[in-house]
């Protein structure tokens, strides 16, 4: 029998919920209304959540609860309370992204699955043993992954006992969740918070070497929406235990809209037969919602065919362009190229950079040769207007209807029937049992025979329940009424719908909050982190105290932290391994896992693991020496981090970016590739917003884009209390940036931690800062839920 990976779905709001129930999900993933990553969708209240849970288990359907934002170590309390709160309620499992949040799940609900939300950034073999060391049965890998990767990682997941899940359709972040902190340096809209503002979604001019590209439209970051409807038989293939569905920010209507057609189409999958998509089903869900669709990287789209820079909203359906107007009756004749519009349709007339909307009151009258229609239209319209539909009610319908769907049965239940020993009929099956009210008596005429009895009984219509099979323990020679049968059929199945709204027995233990403890002031030491030769080279000869040289080059006489890359696919995790110089100092790492991976060597964890937490750190500390926090903490939440980190027995260093611009986006799109093809890298790129920010972009040697943020954090005021706080190493992030610039931030800072006066020491920097200087999140933070 094939593999039908299971079906999931996204609900945002109760009404969600019941439409991805009535369109056949197998699970849905929603979130409560603190601690997921999508705070503007409606979510549920702790009494909606309980609710949700009892209603999807009568239908047979899973419920798995996002807890995947970053959490600071005052909120984990709360975060550890909740988390037993919907082990409590029964949910399936839930999503986390913080290490800490996944540390305090493991110690309060030990019997609670977990899942790593794709905002873990696990994308290879190493994040995989990771995460099922650590208490983990089913990751969410990157969106970034090729097929080829998720077979490879398979092999490691079975072995770990790890399942594996991967988006098939909706939205797709540009960069990679997790990994992007685009809204929070613009707005303090942290996307690890669940509160992006969607910077990709935003027009953008592009820049090489200053000059404006010319460009196809103004939204380079904009991806198009995933679509593997088309490739689900690919999808059956490979080692895939779910397939997920964005959209909780959606309405009802696209959820059912969407499940359903997934649904029908892994039904017949599964029953052996030949998939062939459909025509009708790609338009229902183009009109459900589109930004125009794309296979993703997991089916190798990339650049234009990845990316829509003409419109970052939905943008409907192409039905066809005018190519004639009849001015005396205020029709137009459109040429079919797409779907041809019904009566209430809402249509787009789009020429010239315009949009004319218009709602479609007549049906269209279709010429006898079968290429062309008319239709009336606003007077404004012009021969080679494009027509889009934008509202489909064929389609709203057709939601409505999957909406009202009764319930199917979808449990099979093998049950036994018979004769007790007080003569009663019983049912009994799936761990419920129920006899009829009144005894069996002997049949004066006809009895109930056992076909009567068993047709009778497999009547399951209007619950989550279909009878597969069924022991049958009597002779036929009885009678008891039709209404008294029925009656004990439903009794029975209402026993089985208990038993599924039932929570499981789980344990739980309260929290242990290890608290704070006194931090001595320390002397901070100077770190540099340079992407060249000579940049690290000056860095050590300024009197850099540590140097972090992001390559593979061998620099002798200097003592060198080599940084791996962000990212590493998994053909790429063992050559980056094995290029890292046998005289290296120590190994900086920013992906989950990797540390474990080296052997021999100091570690060192970067920016990229997301540390906003001592019990983050704490588990980070294990392998690495030296952690670098989260650049969205404030000047308060690092103190406050420190003091929980010195209540643990040997902590690791800590480390806090003082200079530099910080990286907002890591992406697997090359920009300059997109806007003019490849190999158009070697000059010099950048993005500028509507507000006239510029923001630098590079592409790196694995044809990964990098967006810089417009301007450089600059801490160099709070250098005092950043000592004061007990931190351990500031660094300045020099990447990018000439051997004079490392030259004279070492110096301002070394003289800043002598006792010069920062006042003076910041108007030097202001001098070689690119864009302008920012105290970043020290002040403020990021903003709360």
């Amino acid at each position: 029998m094939p593999h039908v990976p299971e079906l999931l779905a996204p609900a945002g709001s109760p009404a969600a919920l019941r439409a991805a129930v009535s369109a056949g999900a197998d699970a849905v993933y929603l979130g409560g209304k603190t601690f997921g990553a999508r705070q503007y969708a409606a979510n549920f209240s702790r009494e909606e959540l309980t609710d949700a849970v009892t209603y999807a288990h009568q239908n047979g359907v899973k419920i798995y609860v996002t807890v995947n934002t970053l959490a600071d170590d005052e909120e984990l309390p709360g975060v550890a309370e909740y988390l037993i709160f919907l082990s409590k309620i029964g949910v399936d499992a839930v999503l986390v992204q913080d290490q800490g949040v996944l540390a305090a799940a493991c110690e309060v609900a030990p019997d609670l699955p977990l899942h790593a939300s794709t905002q873990m950034t696990i994308h290879n073999t190493a994040g995989i043993r990771f995460a099922a060391e650590h208490g983990i049965s089913r990751v969410v890998l990157a969106r970034e992954l090729p097929i080829e990767d998720i077979k490879a990682i398979g092999e490691v997941a079975k072995e770990y006992g790890v399942e594996l899940e991967v988006f098939c359709h909706g939205a797709i972040c540009y960069a990679y969740s997790g990994q992007c902190l685009f809204s929070s340096v613009i707005g303090g809209r942290s996307g690890n918070r669940g509160m992006c503002a969607q910077p990709c979604r935003k027009p953008y001019t592009l820049l090489a070497d200053g000059d404006v590209i010319a460009a196809q439209g103004n939204y380079p970051l904009s991806p198009r929406d995933l679509c593997l409807y088309p490739y689900l038989e690919q999808l059956c293939d490979a080692p895939i235990a779910a397939l997920k569905i964005e959209g909780r920010m959606k309405t009802p209507e696209y959820v059912a809209l969407v499940t359903d057609a997934y649904r029908h189409a892994l039904d017949t999958i599964a029953a052996g037969e030949e998939f062939h998509p459909e025509t009708e089903v790609m338009e229902d869900l183009a009109f459900a919602f589109n930004r125009g669709f794309t296979k993703g990287y997991l089916l190798g789209d990339k650049g234009p065919a990845f990316i829509n820079t003409k419109k970052p909203d939905n943008r409907g359906v192409y039905a066809g362009v005018v190519n004639g107007i009849d001015d005396s009756r205020g029709k137009v004749i459109v040429k079919i190229d797409g779907p041809i519009p019904d009566t209430g349709d809402g249509l787009v007339f789009r020429f010239a950079g315009r949009d004319i909307g218009f709602a479609l009151n007549k049906e269209p009258y279709i010429f006898p040769e079968g290429d062309a229609y008319k239709i009336p239209a606003p007077p404004d319209v012009v021969v080679g207007s494009e027509l889009w539909i934008t509202r489909r009610m064929r389609t709203e319908r057709r939601a409505a209807s999957i909406i009202s769907r009764q319930r199917q049965g979808r449990i099979p239940l093998d049950i036994t029937v018979g004769i007790n020993d007080e003569g009663h009929l019983a049912i009994i099956g799936h761990g419920a049992a129920a006899v009829s009210e009144t005894p069996m008596q002997d049949a004066q005429t006809r009895p109930v025979t056992a076909d009567a009895l068993a047709q009778q009984l497999e009547k399951t219509g209007g619950t989550p329940f279909v009878i597969r099979s069924i022991a049958m323990n009597y002779d036929g020679s009885k009678f008891l009424p039709m209404g008294a049968i029925n009656d004990l059929r439903r009794r029975y199945l209402a026993a089985c719908e208990s038993l599924l709204a039932a929570p499981p027995a789980r344990n739980h233990r309260p929290f242990t909050d290890k608290g704070a403890a006194v931090v001595s002031k320390t002397t901070p030491i100077l770190q540099v982190y340079t992407d060249s030769v000579v940049g690290a080279k000056t860095a050590c000869s300024a009197g850099a105290a540590q140097v972090v040289y992001e390559g593979f080059d061998e620099i002798y006489d200097h003592a060198i932290i080599y940084k791996l890359p962000r990212i590493l696919h998994e053909e790429q995790l063992a050559k980056a391994l094995a290029k890292i110089p046998a005289s290296a100092a120590g190994v900086m790492v920013d992906g989950i896992g990797i540390a474990e991976e080296i052997k021999g060597m100091q570690k060192y964890g970067g920016a990229g693991l997301n540390i906003t937490n001592a019990r983050a750190a704490m588990v980070y500390g294990k392998t690495c020496r030296q952690l670098c926090l989260s650049p969205e903490l404030s000047g308060k939440q690092i103190k406050t981090l420190i003091e929980h980190l010195a209540a643990y027995s040997h902590p690791p260093k800590t480390e806090v970016i003082v200079q530099g611009n910080l990286e907002v986006m890591i992406t697997q799109n090359c920009i300059p590739a997109t806007a003019l093809g490849c190999r158009s890298c070697n000059q010099s790129w950048a993005l500028k917003d509507s507000t006239g920010r510029i923001f630098r972009a590079r592409t790196d040697a694995d044809c990964r884009g990098h967006i810089l943020n417009a301007v450089e954090i600059c801490l160099i005021d709070h250098v005092g209390r950043l000592a004061a706080a007990g931190v351990d190493v500031i660094s300045i992030d020099a990447r990018g940036r000439s051997p004079e610039y490392i030259r004279r931030m070492v110096a301002v800072y070394t003289a800043v931690m002598e006792g010069e006066n920062p006042k003076d020491l910041k108007e030097q920097i202001k001098e070689i800062a690119s864009g302008g200087v920012t105290a970043a999140h020290y002040l403020r933070g990021v903003e709360k839920q």
